[in-house]
């Protein structure tokens, strides 16, 4: 599958992009973790290596399941994730970061995105510029 260069950095991901959602299985039924390891898996051997996740989604799980379903081809694959809106303060973030590395077993982060501004859901108003510093780090 083609890849498109991700803005101005280095990363190249695919057009098509595998959501992970419905892998922390906490707002759904029916989601079985081998049956999401192998659809993931088939998508990788299909062409897909851009997946994408999200602290909130089952509180982490989404992300072991693509840990399970794509460590031992992280090198040709790319991670986005999202930090949520109460993890904005720069010391939450980071530990929200950590636990992201830790359930993705990787040791780096492609792309790691605001999911939601501060403020919303009834966040804390936390200024762009000390979460993007955090990002940054």
């Amino acid at each position: 599958m083609e890849k498109r260069q991700l803005g101005t950095s280095e990363i190249q991901i695919t057009p098509i992009i595998m959501g992970s959602w419905q892998a922390g299985k906490q707002m759904w039924v029916g989601i079985e973790d081998a049956e999401t390891v192998k659809a993931m898996r088939e998508a990788f051997e299909a062409g897909i290596t851009t997946f994408d996740t999200a602290e909130e989604y089952g509180e982490g799980h989404s992300e072991q399941i693509i840990a399970r379903a794509l460590s031992d081809v992280r090198s040709q694959v790319v991670y986005a994730s999202k930090v949520f809106a109460n993890h904005l303060k720069p010391d939450l973030l980071i530990e929200a970061c950590d636990r992201w590395l830790k359930n993705l077993n990787t040791d780096y982060i492609d792309l790691y995105q605001i999911h939601w501004l501060a403020g919303t859901w009834n966040s804390e108003l936390v200024p762009i510029a000390d979460t993007m510093d955090a990002l940054n780090k």
